[in-house]
């Protein structure tokens, strides 16, 4: 898969694995990519910078996030048992939005299959 997203993207493999991460997982925190990546601070900033001057995502703050780069979209909040997330990803993770309000936890499954999926998915 991720041979896959550095061809179509023209990223490099770091780039698209952050850009796969951001996709598919439910909670993908800043701090939860840099411990799966074994990245430092500096090296996953310059990563998410490279998205963000590809287009792929963009810079902003969100309540609960918990990271600064987003894909481009709509945007669902959530509460303290349900995690925020855009709300493309509801049907991927299924999880049920309602307005802008995530109501059910995300149910992602085995992994490779779950970056198959948001792959094929992902919003063009």
């Amino acid at each position: 898969m991720l041979e896959e997203a550095v061809a179509a993207t023209g990223l490099d493999t770091d780039a698209a694995t952050l850009y796969l991460q951001l996709l598919a997982l439910p909670v993908p925190t800043d701090r939860r990519i840099r411990r799966f990546n074994q990245w430092t601070l500096g090296h996953h900033k310059a990563v998410a910078a490279g998205l963000v001057e590809a287009g792929l995502v963009v810079a902003d703050r969100r309540p609960r996030a918990g990271r600064g780069v987003f894909l481009p979209g709509d945007w669902a909040g959530g509460d303290k048992f349900y995690p925020p997330m855009e709300t493309w990803k509801a049907g991927l993770l299924g999880v049920r939005v309602i307005g802008r309000k995530v109501y059910s936890r995300p149910v992602a499954g085995p992994l490779p299959e779950l970056f198959a999926r948001a792959w094929r998915t992902r919003p063009h």
